[in-house]
């Protein structure tokens, strides 16, 4: 439990208070990338913006921070940090962390924890950010209900309430 207690302060952040045009329109200008699922989950009802800004802490973790001991279901992953006091993102908040993380090392994915918009196995789950080849993305993604992310996958969960 302690190592999770010290990812607890991965950020910091500003969430919510302006629209989604105004959102991506500052993503745009920040050159964050694309691809077709982040477009999709755009356009989508649970990609609704808070309009009241507020201020969460994020907790950067992986399968070991959470005391999982082999690759896991997503469902498996959420019921762990939900025993860590962590919670569910919000849909849009992936767009509002990639403004506020421009200096993402390159490599490995970063994956926002979040509710997956509808149940339809082709529909984009949720949203994931990457410094690849030196162009920050934003991208949506898609994974099966079974699919085992590998103990290395980092996530993002919102700590405490």
């Amino acid at each position: 439990m302690l190592f999770t207690m010290i990812l607890k302060n991965f950020k910091n952040i500003a969430i919510g208070g302006i629209s989604g045009t105004e959102l991506q329109e500052r993503l745009r200008k920040a050159d964050i990338h694309f691809n077709e699922y982040a477009e999709i989950l755009f356009q989508d009802p649970l990609f609704e913006i808070d309009p009241i800004l507020k201020k969460v802490t994020l907790a950067k973790v992986n399968l070991t921070g959470l005391s999982l001991e082999k690759s896991s279901t997503f469902e498996e992953i959420v019921r762990a940090a939900k025993e860590c006091e962590l919670n569910l993102c919000p849909m849009f908040l992936a767009a509002f962390l990639r403004l506020e993380y421009l200096d993402q090392p390159e490599g490995p994915y970063l994956t926002i924890a979040s509710k997956k918009p509808i149940s339809e196995e082709k529909y984009p789950c949720g949203f994931y950010l990457r410094n690849l080849d030196g162009k920050l993305w934003l991208r949506g993604y898609f994974a099966s209900d079974d699919y085992l992310w590998p103990l290395e996958s980092e996530f993002v969960f919102i700590s405490g309430t």
